[in-house]
């Protein structure tokens, strides 16, 4: 599996992704990180007989940067979707790789048309920030300077780049970085405050279910991100609760006495905790076979109505502090449950999300003048397409 610091994590003075530790933070990071993509390009240098894809006003899109840039892209999903991509999501992101590479190509190409120049310093300084990824493994602990300038190294010679290739690729993407500053960066301003306030009463009523989405003043294209956010309001205002659990597993078809077997199990660690004063979190060390949880003594942390299998939901929220459930049954076996703490609905007030929310609309305007602008490069260019990867699903 890749490593997280790579050669294609540069972000050069693009805007910051900003802490990701809560849900709406994250989402508004996840929206600069699309950002990041489009200006992830991928300069590995082409044989002269090698596959074209296609030309874009007149130079090449090539099948090993093609194969690479997915690669990449396809590496970076496996680590958030465990389940796998069926073949209609495998062709999607085929095609979007395909075209995204094309809208990079005019970004470079108008960046040189514009006569933007990038300097030897800030080449430099953008292989110095590459370099730096490489100083902390993913646990984010510090590696030695030696063992991170090998691990580099390594990348770079995977991705089949020279230094000079490494070094031109960044020179390029600090162009399209250029452009961007000039032609859309410096011309729009974070929304005011009225601006925003009326934002969130929109998501508020989407929260509420008070209005739907047509009769919202939200525009059609703007939809799912609202729709979402608001999703991520009600989540975070939510009543919650912090339990742990000790789970022995019944599966699916198992038969009544494999099933009683292991009801009696449940049973009787219930009663060592009850009867013998048995620590739970030691006893789910001991006895869970929920093998995420039980090496933290069960803690499931905070959830909310919705997160949990049903039978486990209404147990865990209708049971007081401190009161170690029956056995309860779900669809995965039998569970004693554990609530170590309650907390109640919260009301989202303005002044708690303004400045998430003013990122948000500002990074969304960022967003479609960007894509305005590539439009406009598109309707003006010569694209011929020889080979559209998106009309396959095969893997490189």
């Amino acid at each position: 599996m890749r490593r997280c610091a790579s050669i294609y994590n540069f972000k050069g003075q693009g805007p910051g992704t900003g802490d990701q530790s809560e849900s709406l933070e994250f989402l508004i990071a996840k929206t600069t990180f699309l950002f990041f993509c489009l200006l992830t390009l991928n300069f590995v240098h082409a044989e002269v007989l090698e596959k074209t894809l296609a030309t874009v006003n007149g130079e090449a899109l090539y099948q090993s940067d093609y194969d690479s840039n997915l690669s990449n892209v396809l590496d970076d999903l496996k680590k958030s979707n465990q389940g796998g991509l069926n073949a209609p999501q495998t062709k999607e992101i085929r095609s979007k790789v395909f075209q995204q590479m094309v809208d990079d190509m005019l970004l470079l190409q108008e960046a040189k048309k514009l006569g933007l120049k990038v300097f030897a310093k800030d080449v430099e300084n953008g292989v110095n920030e590459v370099k730096g990824r490489f100083k902390k493994d993913e646990e984010g602990r510090p590696v030695a300077d030696a063992d991170a300038e090998k691990m580099f190294q390594a990348e770079i010679k995977r991705q089949r780049l020279t230094y000079e290739d490494f070094e031109e690729r960044i020179r390029k993407q600090l162009l399209v970085i250029k452009l961007i500053d000039s032609q859309i960066k410096a011309k729009i301003t974070p929304p005011a405050e009225p601006e925003v306030k009326e934002f969130f009463s929109q998501l508020k009523a989407l929260m509420a279910s008070s209005a739907t989405v047509v009769e919202s003043k939200i525009l059609p294209e703007d939809r799912d991100d609202a729709l979402k956010l608001a999703q991520l309001l009600r989540d975070r205002s939510a009543e919650r609760v912090r339990a742990r659990h000790i789970l022995i597993k019944v599966l699916p078809g198992a038969s009544m006495a494999d099933k009683s077997k292991a009801l009696n199990a449940v049973k009787d660690i219930r009663k060592q905790i009850i009867e013998k004063g048995e620590d739970f979190a030691e006893m789910a060390v001991k006895h869970s076979e929920d093998v995420e949880s039980k090496a933290k003594g069960g803690d499931l942390g905070y959830f909310i109505r919705g997160w949990m299998v049903p039978a486990f939901e209404e147990a865990a929220f209708g049971m007081p502090v401190g009161e170690v459930s029956q056995p309860v049954e779900s669809e995965f076996g039998y569970h004693l449950i554990v609530v170590e703490e309650k907390r109640a609905p919260t009301p989202v007030r303005f002044m708690e999300v303004q400045e998430d929310l003013t990122q948000f609309l500002h990074q969304r305007s960022f967003q479609k003048k960007l894509k305005a602008l590539v439009e406009g490069l598109r309707h003006k260019a010569t694209i011929k397409v020889i080979q559209d990867p998106g009309a396959t699903a095969e893997m490189p």
